[in-house]
């Protein structure tokens, strides 16, 4: 049974800003390159800048709509909104709440916005300045969980226990993703990855090596959102919401660990090592959201072309093919290895621009892209598309999946 929001909202123009290495973009600042990425938007879109009259985004979103609807000549703002939510877990409620807007009436052209310069807000280092200061003096880093990376060490520690998921398989993901990357024009890492420099990338929170890790980027992005019954006269093909949710399990996240200054509100990666019941822990915690958004769309694993699956780190990407029900619950290792991962040898295509590891981080924003360009037939790495899966970071409260299609 599909919920009332299907096929109500679309997404009609994507845009963003030169994506940027850490630092790149400090100059211009976060208002500059998010004003580039609506206008580019809207160019696509071919719409106005001045239509737009709603605003949406997540996280830790530090444009506000006031600024940006000044900057554009917006004549009105009918609706504003920001969800919870860490890094890229909340970006799939910026769409929804985008969704029900233009569905509702409240408005009918949403911009959902993200940007971040990462020198002035730096992400995944969870240290003070102090003692940032003393660390490179070459002092103690201090003790406890200091960052995301720390506590999805842990989760990916659980299943190689619990499944015999080697390290091997992890390498595969950044295998898989080098390889998309290099027909991606707009991708930093274009140039494949060998298992000598896999082996001898520096491990930085067992068992996860530096190339485990995402990339940190300056971006700025914007995609447009309206109702479908006004997309289909607008230029490009309209990627149609089909189903959207958010949320989480039972007890995904929160709480603060003992010994450390740091909330899971203000570094919600760590959230990932504590309190979650067995069955979830060595997960990405999607198990619900996935339930959710193939009920809102009528739909299932067997009908989705291609799952662009948040990957801040590999082993994630891995947990997720088993939430959503690519492969059953433990099997995520050989499905990689494999070589279900690499184009047109799996059932479904996977991260097919590079994703955070090789092409941006961008909380997420450039999967749902990548998602409409497969839907529009323009992609870098294009396979037959009819319905495309949009993943959020496995993160506490919410974490989200968009289904997008035709």
């Amino acid at each position: 049974m599909t919920s009332w929001l299907s096929d109500k909202a679309a997404i009609v123009g994507i845009g963003h800003a030169p994506f940027g290495r850490r630092g790149e973009h400090a100059e211009r600042g976060r208002l500059s390159i998010v004003l580039e990425a609506v206008l580019k938007a809207c160019t696509d879109a071919g719409v106005n800048p001045s239509d737009i009259d709603g605003f949406t985004s997540f996280a830790t979103e530090g444009v506000d709509p006031s600024t940006l609807a000044a900057s554009l000549g917006v004549k009105s703002v009918k609706y504003t909104a920001l969800s919870w939510g860490g890094g890229g877990g909340g970006m799939v409620g910026a769409y929804l709440s985008a969704a029900m807007a233009v569905a509702t009436g409240q408005a009918t052209c949403v911009a959902v916005t993200r940007s971040l310069i990462q020198d002035q807000q730096r992400l995944g280092a969870g240290f003070t300045a102090e003692e940032i200061a003393r660390i490179e003096k070459g002092g103690p880093p201090g003790y406890g969980l200091q960052s995301p990376g720390h506590g999805f060490a842990l989760a990916t520690r659980r299943h190689m226990h619990l499944y015999g998921t080697t390290e091997a398989a992890f390498e595969e993901v950044v295998t898989a993703s080098r390889l998309m990357a290099m027909n991606n024009p707009e991708a930093r890492f274009r140039s494949p990855m060998t298992s000598e420099e896999y082996r001898d990338s520096p491990m930085l929170a067992d068992p996860l090596r530096r190339v485990d890790f995402c990339m940190e980027s300056d971006f700025g992005v914007c995609a447009l959102v309206m109702s479908t019954e006004r997309a289909r006269d607008l230029q490009q093909m309209p990627a149609v919401i089909k189903g959207a949710a958010m949320g989480s399990g039972y007890r995904w996240g929160g709480g603060f660990f003992p010994g450390t200054h740091l909330s899971f509100q203000e570094y919600p990666g760590m959230a990932i090592a504590a309190q979650m019941p067995e069955e979830a822990f060595a997960s990405g915690g999607h198990a619900t959201v996935a339930a959710d958004v193939y009920r809102a769309a009528g739909m299932g694993p067997s009908d989705v072309d291609v799952a662009l699956i948040y990957d801040h780190f590999t082993p994630m990407v891995l947990m997720a093919l088993e939430d959503f029900g690519f492969c059953p619950r433990g099997d995520s290792g050989g499905y990689a290895l494999d070589g279900n991962l690499r184009l047109g040898n799996g059932p479904v295509a996977v991260n097919t621009h590079g994703g955070n590891l090789s092409e941006a981080y961008t909380h997420g924003m450039t999967h749902v892209f990548e998602a409409v360009r497969q839907l529009r037939g323009t992609s870098p790495n294009q396979v037959p598309t009819e319905t495309a899966l949009v993943v959020g970071a496995a993160a506490p409260t919410p974490t989200g999946a968009i289904l997008l299609g035709r």
